[in-house]
């Protein structure tokens, strides 16, 4: 193979040394004694294919299966992992042996002792990816190199933890519902964390619990936990952020991007020198070959230096000339940083673009290894391959290992439950800045924490994707994914509330008023181990001030004990909004709808009046041509109607359309050329968010701990001016129609959890999932 750039002799190193902070001493052929972490003379590095030639085939591959940061599945043969010395330059193959020439290596990362190395590779195309352990001295003049992991799941993105553990992710099912799937592919390819040891390797696997999307790029701390790249998919929030965990899965926390960063997504993240500072690539979330800017996070607590405070983290962009969208770049984009001893970074990065156009013209872009200096914002060549990527490089030298966190989870039977809950829900930090309030119903503008003083209960919302909601790929005229409610737990008079929930599951959180509205909405999923307690302090409280129990020593909650909601899938509360062949789900919206709104809101009468319609006209990008629907104001039957949403174009029922289609309009606005002809109506449904969904405003409900007090008060004008009908009454009640108030409750968590038509009980799902660690049916 032809090389280019590279540094051949000791006189062409030594500038670089120096610029990394090291002596030209530590450059000798045989060093006087060890590198200490002050200098090194070794580097360890990935060298991956993007053309495979057969004979007269040439295949060229710049981001397949890798077009999203969060993706891994890119197989291109022939990988290479190399031990460069930097002072004689010699270059050593650790996959030299025959056996490897097919293979493919995803990620590697480097022992605390610098002896050792973990990587995940995969041997040929019918392989799956696994994770090998290998020294980085040869035995013999031979390379040992054991595999850890086996099976036909994808293991990748392995890093060493303390005490001889390995953390990695796969995308193996820990239920026979199967792996989550991607929300936009709908691929059974989404990844989740575990781990094994390096001497047991698959003999004490353990799973972690699991999110709805992605989990990618593992970094070990300094104080022995695991940081990761998490992949948020909840309703509207569709970005990346990071999270740490004990190494027992324990204790999920956010870390930095819950509350503003410099772009979608953070990725490749490394710890910095400093504890709690750390590198990370920004970019955007596709379309950029997983590359981007560089950017120094630093999310120190200003109380307590060794915790994280994930609200208020402070963002240094190093490379402000690289973009941090998908725009074609003037300076390149970067890859996989390393924090060097002196603060130095060790990164990969190519020149050009970087993006979507190297795809569409099959160049790909040319990554190699560099020294970036943040002082002088200048790239430093170290090795650079023509024709292949060079990545994950690492200096050979030793670090300190970290405290090995002890273990409080021992055992992955799911019928063991982790328990929720809040020691004062009203607790919270969100005030009235940056527009955290409340409006809807009782509340107008009222900021958060005041709001949350009148929360009755905690409705504890379980997430699921398509795995479990078998024919669905989209829910629905929405972007939120399938839900069910676990439980709502009660709220006692000292703000505690405490729930027992089913291990592993994805779950958010809704504090919810005496009226059954959702005054908050979590919008980050959370999870837990069996047996682990995940109480905090409140809503969102202060990650910075102590935690107070309603000034008493034991809360309400803790002296009654956690409510119970380990229920069985199929007995878990859903609101499918139609399903014509099922007479026995009483839970179906449009049931309601036939029962007691369609003689008045049908296809040719709206209340007291003519059915009005307004026209929509979408016009497809890529062959240019129209189409018209015609969409009523509010027909509730459950006649279909065509629209097109998100790309896809499919009947849905009257009801829904109606109700759902003004929202989404918004969005299909920004997305495709479309013409609006007539009046659209008020948004009467808002996914995620009842109390402002003209609907339920019409409706209206009463307490349940008052049935004389109303959410809206009675008389008063609607606060949406096109709502019709002259004042706030409790609908369709003013017109001799009983529409009761477990109804209403249906209508309402129906919008609250997102506004989905499917869930798992109308679709082809089968309840009969079988947790393979214990047996249990659940």
């Amino acid at each position: 193979m032809k090389r280019r750039r590279l540094f051949k002799s000791l006189a062409s190193l030594a500038p670089l040394l120096v610029a990394a902070g090291l002596s030209q001493a530590s450059c000798t052929a045989e060093p006087a004694e060890e590198p200490t972490g002050e200098s090194f003379n070794k580097l360890v590095y990935v060298v991956r294919q993007h053309t495979d030639v057969n004979g007269k085939d040439v295949s060229i591959n710049v981001a397949g299966g890798m077009g999203q940061v969060m993706d891994y599945l890119r197989y291109v043969p022939g990988a290479r992992i190399e031990v460069r010395n930097l002072a004689s330059g010699k270059v050593e193959n650790i996959l030299s042996a025959k056996k490897f020439a097919k293979a493919d290596v995803s990620s590697m990362h480097l022992s605390y002792d610098a002896k050792e190395i973990v990587f995940s590779m995969k041997l040929n195309r019918d392989d799956s990816y696994h994770i090998y352990k290998a020294k980085l001295s040869p035995v013999d003049g031979k390379y040992v190199i054991n595999q850890l992991t086996f099976g036909p799941d994808d293991d990748v993105y392995p890093v060493w933890l303390a005490g001889g553990k390995v953390a990695f992710v796969t995308n193996q099912a820990y239920t026979e519902m199967g792996t989550r799937a991607d929300e936009y592919n709908h691929s059974r390819i989404v990844t989740q964390i575990a781990t094994i040891s390096a001497d047991g390797g698959d003999a004490e696997r353990k799973l972690c619990s699991q999110n709805l999307s992605h989990t990618i790029n593992l970094a070990p701390l300094q104080d022995g936990r695991l940081l990761y790249s998490r992949w948020e998919h909840l309703e509207n929030v569709n970005d990346v952020k990071l999270f740490a965990m004990n190494p027992d899965c324990t204790q999920m926390v956010a870390v930095s991007g819950q509350h503003g960063k410099p772009s979608n997504s953070l990725v490749q993240v490394t710890e910095g020198n400093t504890p709690n500072t750390f590198i990370a690539v920004a970019t955007l979330r596709e379309n950029t070959i997983q590359s981007g800017a560089l950017v120094k996070i630093d999310a120190r607590s200003a109380k307590d230096e060794s915790e994280f405070d994930e609200e208020t983290p402070d963002y240094e962009v190093l490379t402000p000339a690289v973009p941090r969208g998908e725009e074609a770049s003037p300076v390149g984009r970067y890859r996989y940083p390393n924090m060097l001893p002196d603060g130095r970074l060790l990164v990969s990065w190519a020149d050009g673009e970087v993006n979507a156009l190297n795809e569409l013209a099959l160049t790909p872009p040319d990554f190699g290894v560099y020294i970036y200096d943040q002082e002088t914002r200048t790239n430093q060549l170290v090795v650079n391959y023509e024709k292949s990527w060079e990545l994950f490089a690492q200096p050979v030298v030793e670090r300190a290992e970290p405290p090995i966190i002890t273990s409080v989870q021992d055992t992955q039977d799911s019928t063991v439950p982790t328990v929720f809950g809040s020691i004062d829900v009203r607790q919270s930090s969100l005030h009235s800045v940056h527009g955290n309030t409340v409006s809807g119903a009782q509340f107008d503008r009222t900021p958060v924490d005041k709001a949350l003083k009148q929360a009755t209960r905690v409705r504890i919302v379980e997430g699921f994707s398509s795995e479990a909601a078998s024919g669905a790929t989209m829910f629905g005229l929405t972007m939120a994914e399938g839900a069910a409610i676990l439980g709502e737990a009660e709220v006692y008079e000292d703000g505690s509330w405490m729930a027992a929930i089913p291990p592993y599951v994805p779950v958010h959180l809704q504090p919810i008023d005496e009226y059954d509205l959702m005054i908050r909405n979590q919008t980050t999923w959370i999870q837990g181990m069996p047996g682990e307690d995940r109480v905090c302090g409140g809503c969102h409280e202060s990650r910075t001030s102590p935690n107070v129990a309603g000034g008493q020593q034991l809360t309400v909650a803790a002296s009654k004990g956690p409510q119970d909601f380990m229920v069985a899938v199929a007995e878990r509360t859903e609101y499918p909004w139609y399903a014509a062949n099922d007479a026995s789900n009483q839970n179906e919206i449009q049931k309601v709808f036939n029962s007691k709104c369609v003689s008045c809101h049908n296809e040719t009468t709206n209340g007291n009046g003519a059915q009005e319609f307004y026209s929509v006209m979408m016009t497809d990008e890529e062959t240019g041509e129209s189409t018209t629907y015609e969409i009523p104001r509010l027909d509730l039957t459950d006649r279909p109607i065509t629209v097109t949403y998100d790309n896809e174009t499919k009947p849905w029922p009257a009801s829904y359309v109606s109700i759902f289609y003004p929202a989404a309009l918004e969005m299909e606005m920004g997305m495709n050329e479309l013409t609006v002809t007539g009046t659209v109506p008020p948004a009467w449904g808002l996914p995620s968010d009842a109390r402002n969904s003209a609907l339920i405003e019409k409706l209206n409900i009463t307490s349940y701990i008052n049935d004389q007090k109303t959410a809206w008060k009675l008389g008063e004008a609607f606060s949406n001016a096109d709502i019709k009908g002259g004042t706030r009454t409790l609908h369709p009640d003013d017109v001799g129609i009983d529409l009761s108030r477990e109804e209403r409750v249906m209508l309402i968590r129906a919008f609250d959890m997102g506004g989905q038509y499917y869930a798992r009980q109308n679709t082809d799902f089968q309840a009969s999932s079988t947790d393979p660690t214990s047996g249990t049916k659940y």
